[in-house]
């Protein structure tokens, strides 16, 4: 991999020599990924990786084969790191770039993936071009997650399809079969929903640390915390739901104006009667609600200028991010506290693990507010936050990460039962 990384101490050359000292072959997508950085702070690196997908995929693919079972014999020889960087649209990836700086306790962060050409495979995956995030405008000032995302899952299909017709995975024939079956007995496809899914799907979650809801027989507990998913373009799915609840004596259906909700016909019970979930359509946009009640639904949509965004934990979390994008995150200061409550209860009802400590490492700090934005442009996707860890945890994951194949060949070299034994010292 062709690299160029800008430690701190450059900076105190470049200081008396008037500038940072430049290469005199520099990589051609230097200027596309370094006019998305910040150069000075706490982390710069860049990384010339045109390619290193495939070379990378090639050394993975060698890990994998010797995983038992992992790839299945038919797809073996057909699989290779050509043919599964061009499936999972990797091929044109050509540099990569982070920064970070810090600012008032927290890290700006940023990073750019470039690449040429259109958009295709995973890159597809999160949207195409940036838009605002309209979820802001009913996300209530006291809300602790704020999620906004555009989503297109017909991606996944076309990559599943791919990869089946490389003997990797489902066939396209079981795909077909799998895309024509009836969801939940309803009477709309699995592959009618999907082909639905180039959306934008949102989650507002608003914690009460007053109110704690007790798992009957368990010292488990966790405070009420009331929910909005939203999602566009499954009208049809909320019309199936409404013609089945028609039939069902366990679900209620009510319209109220605009708006069709379904709901239990009974309470539930004790903890979760405290929730009144619901499926709510919104006849005039098609929109889809699912939410913890009702009144929270309403709550929300008459939200007018008291919004999330005057809430001085966003305000920080967004600082100089852009306003609009293909993706956002919010994280309040009381919900990154609330994370790390709820790892500790759980740790106390059943112990520590290997789990709960990689759940700890990927958590951000507690009681520090996180905002995060992608954003899609012509030259690639630009990834910005404001967190309280800089890109220096993101260089150490990315590390442990890489050694993970490694560790599980060795691993399952140990479990082998066709291993050859190592012969008696004499």
């Amino acid at each position: 991999m062709k690299q160029l990384f800008v430690p701190l101490f450059v900076f105190a050359l470049a200081a008396c020599s008037g500038g940072v000292p430049m290469a005199p072959q520099r990589s051609p997508h230097f200027e596309a990924v370094s006019a998305q950085l910040q150069l000075g702070g706490t982390v710069y690196a860049y990384a010339d990786i045109e390619g290193d997908a495939e070379r990378a995929t090639d050394f993975l693919l060698t890990l994998l084969r010797d995983l038992p079972g992992l790839v299945p014999p038919q797809g073996a020889n057909r699989l290779n790191a050509t043919s599964l960087v061009r499936t999972l649209g990797l091929g044109d990836l050509r540099a990569i770039g982070l920064s970070s700086y810090e600012n008032d306790a927290l890290y700006h962060n940023r990073s750019f993936l470039h690449y040429d050409g259109a958009r295709e495979g995973l890159l597809k995956l999160f949207g195409g071009e940036p838009a605002p995030f309209d979820l802001i405008s009913i996300a209530p000032k006291n809300a602790d997650l704020v999620w906004d995302q555009q989503v297109d899952l017909r991606v996944l299909v076309d990559i599943v399809r791919a990869l089946g017709e490389l003997g990797i995975g489902l066939t396209p024939e079981d795909l077909d079969e799998a895309l024509r079956e009836r969801v939940l007995d309803l009477d709309i496809s699995l592959g009618a929903i999907i082909e639905r899914l180039d959306t934008t799907a949102g989650l507002i979650l608003v914690v009460d640390e007053s109110r704690s809801l007790r798992i009957p027989g368990e010292s488990f507990w966790f405070p009420y915390t009331d929910f909005l998913f939203r999602i566009d373009g499954l009208g049809d799915l909320a019309d199936a739901i409404i013609e089945r609840a028609v039939l069902d004596p366990f679900i209620a259906t009510e319209r109220t104006g605009d708006f069709v909700i379904i709901r239990p016909a009974i309470r539930l019970p004790p903890p979760w009667n405290a929730y009144e979930p619901s499926v709510v359509k919104e006849i005039s946009t098609g929109r889809t609600y699912v939410v913890s009640s009702p009144s929270f639904l309403k709550s929300c949509l008459a939200t007018a200028s008291d919004t999330v965004a005057q809430n001085p934990d966003f305000a920080r979390a967004f600082e100089q991010l852009p306003k609009s994008g293909n993706g956002l995150v919010f994280f309040s200061s009381r919900m990154t506290r609330q994370m790390h409550a709820l790892l500790d209860r759980a740790i106390e009802t059943d112990g520590s693990s290997i789990t709960t400590s990689i759940t700890r490492f990927f958590l951000p700090d507690a009681s520090y507010p996180v905002g995060w934005v992608a954003q899609n442009s012509d030259a690639g996707l630009l990834i910005a936050s404001n967190s309280a860890s800089s890109h220096k945890s993101t260089l150490l994951t990315l590390g442990y990460a890489a050694l993970l194949p490694a560790v599980a060949v060795i691993g399952a070299s140990f479990l082998d039962p066709e291993a050859p034994e190592a012969p008696e010292a004499k």
